[in-house]
This record gives structure tokens, C-alpha cells and sequence, in this order.
């Protein structure tokens, strides 16, 4: 066999099993998928201390919470829901006032929204209407 030809046959065997199937590289890992936080609702602006007073934030107050409403003239109510409307809230609830738990339905209108804040809150176990202003702190 003639030089060339060993050298070329040699290449040709080389590279045939070189050749082989190669495989393609694994692909690039996915990108770590990373949930975004939830968004938490935003609070209802009802949350605080109101009072009908300034003079009666420390000892008289109302406390409402996101599902429940304490008055210091003992009247406690849990919130079954809460619905906000153009002018406040719509609250079903169930309140003890001097008596067994009962239904009432509560309506609180935000008569001035802008610092430092007054609301109505009527129907409820109340006999009429109670301005309160959002206490400080």
C-alpha cells in the first residue's frame, strides 16, 4: 500500500470513530421560576381607633379590626363580611350589646376621608347614627 494511501485510509478510520453520533449539549437549565408575592389586599380603611371625641380615644374608643369591632360601652361584634362601597363599607355582623349575639347589618360611610378622618357607623345595635373621627396612633 502506497504511503498516501495508508495515510489517507488512517484518516479516514480516525475520524469515522471520531465521528460517532455526538450528542447536543443538554439545554441550559430553566429559569428558576420565582412566584411573585402574593398581593395582600390592601387593609380597610375602617382598621383603628375611632372616637366621637378626641377626649374619648384613650378610654372610649371603638377598635375596629378587619373582621370584629370592640366598643368600650361593651358592644362586640364579629364581621361575617365586608363590603366596600362607593361611600365606605357594608358590614354584615354579628354583635352582642347588652344582650345574646344577634344579625345586624352595619353601614359605614366615610364622611371625610382625608386626615384625620370621620366616619358614620349606623344600623348595627346602635339607635342611631355615631360619628367617630379616626383616633392618632
Amino acid at each position: 500500500m502506497k504511503p498516501e494511501t495508508f495515510a489517507t485510509l488512517s484518516l479516514a478510520l480516525a475520524l469515522a470513530a471520531c465521528g460517532g453520533e455526538v450528542e447536543a449539549p443538554p439545554p441550559p437549565p430553566a429559569a428558576l421560576e420565582t412566584a411573585a408575592p402574593a398581593a395582600e389586599a390592601p387593609r380597610a380603611t375602617y382598621v383603628g381607633r375611632w372616637a366621637a371625641t378626641p377626649e374619648l380615644c384613650d378610654d372610649g374608643a371603638w377598635v375596629f379590626e378587619e373582621t370584629a369591632l370592640n366598643t368600650a360601652g361593651e358592644t362586640s361584634c364579629r364581621f361575617e363580611a365586608a363590603t366596600s362601597t362607593p361611600t365606605g363599607y357594608l358590614i354584615a355582623a354579628l354583635c352582642t350589646a347588652e344582650g345574646p349575639e344577634r344579625s345586624h347589618e352595619i353601614v359605614l360611610t366615610l364622611t371625610d376621608p382625608a386626615p384625620p378622618q370621620a366616619m358614620t357607623a349606623s344600623g348595627g345595635p346602635w339607635s342611631g347614627a355615631v360619628t367617630l373621627r379616626r383616633c392618632d396612633g
